[in-house]
């Protein structure tokens, strides 16, 4: 009669746990005006959740699912960080590189810029490459030589500064390492591995399944998004949540792609992110780490116009949230927080 009882209990259990996410993400997405999102949670190594709340398509009332491709903006740099780690590992290139190895037409003053320098932003370079158009499908290289008569922000390795520039070079690098475009390395030597089928470049002319319309609002009305049709490195993929566990798991296991000690390159908190001098907020390479309420997480989040994203492990607690947004308004750490708040509660 017991063992009944606790079979009939147990359902009842699974349900008040989905029931309880899915009241914060809706109470967040009708806070946020969000029209969808896709969220995955794994905990302890198994996902607990992975699913689709609203609409991919507003116009075709399409919903979005966890097979929905969707923008990941920045949380891609943690490919190019990954991929330019495997190329190291490879014997093809070390972080302690200068950049006038692979730029050798770049001016005096990036000769104290390496890799790593490139990887951790703390470069002096621009943010931004002048000649980068969102209307204007062209190779970084001209993007990365637009910058060149500009001068640095600060002396190269003194702070931190978030910097796409250096992704756009991170790119370049990788391209002219592997001999193959940097869509196709990263595709080669990381998805395929891991088994991400749904994870493509953010090329908009290509014909993708499932691929989820950004939105906007402009004076509370809904609206399509401007769309970005270049091809840009600091936030260059799409995905799905459902691949986006595939790489959780590879991360966490960090047994293939990667050796164990180069993956924790990754997120060895190389240099502090804000002025702060008991600030815990440090970035490595493609990650931020930083501590929420006592917990340990590494992370990053991503914008792309029309399109917010975020991706956090919480390392000491067995768990990891990843959300794809097809909003621009979208504020991801507060959705990430909450959830956070409600598992580490479980």
């Amino acid at each position: 009669m017991i063992k009944f009882l606790l079979l009939l209990l147990l359902p009842s259990v699974s349900f008040a746990q989905i029931d309880s996410t899915d009241i914060i993400v809706k109470q967040m997405m009708d806070k946020q005006k969000i029209v969808g999102l896709s969220l995955a949670v794994i905990k302890n190594g198994q996902p607990v959740v992975n699913k689709g709340y609203g609409l991919a398509n507003v116009e075709l009332n399409v919903p979005v699912t966890s097979e929905t491709v969707i923008r990941l903006g920045s949380v891609s740099k943690q490919f190019f960080a990954t991929a330019i780690m495997k190329l190291m590992q490879d014997g093809k290139l070390n972080i302690e590189d200068p950049v006038h190895k692979y730029f050798p037409d770049a001016p005096e003053t990036w000769r104290p810029i390496t890799i790593k320098n490139l990887l951790n932003h703390t470069s002096g370079l621009q943010r931004e490459g002048p000649a980068y158009n969102n209307f204007i499908i062209q190779p970084d290289i001209d993007v990365i030589r637009s910058a060149y008569n500009l001068p640095l922000r600060f002396k190269t390795g003194e702070k931190y500064e978030y910097c796409n520039l250096g992704y756009f070079m991170l790119a370049d690098i990788i391209r002219q390492v592997s001999g193959m475009p940097w869509s196709d390395y990263i595709h080669d030597q990381l998805f395929v591995p891991a088994g991400m089928k749904d994870s493509y470049v953010t090329d908009f002319s290509l014909i993708i399944p499932n691929r989820a319309v950004g939105y906007m609002h402009k004076h509370d009305t809904l609206v399509n998004a401007t769309p970005m049709y270049a091809i840009r490195p600091s936030g260059g993929f799409l995905s799905t949540s459902s691949d986006m566990i595939k790489w959780e798991k590879v991360i966490r296991e960090e047994q293939i792609i990667l050796k164990k000690e180069n993956w924790e390159k990754l997120w060895q908190p190389y240099v502090r992110t804000s002025d702060k001098s008991d600030g815990k907020d440090y970035y490595g390479f493609g990650w931020r780490i930083n501590e929420y309420k006592g917990h340990k997480w590494v992370g990053h989040n991503g914008a792309n116009t029309g399109f917010i994203s975020g991706f956090v492990r919480y390392v000491n607690d067995g768990l990891s949230i990843i959300i794809l947004t097809n909003t621009d308004e979208t504020d991801p750490q507060a959705i990430l927080n909450a959830l956070a708040d409600y598992y580490f509660r479980k």
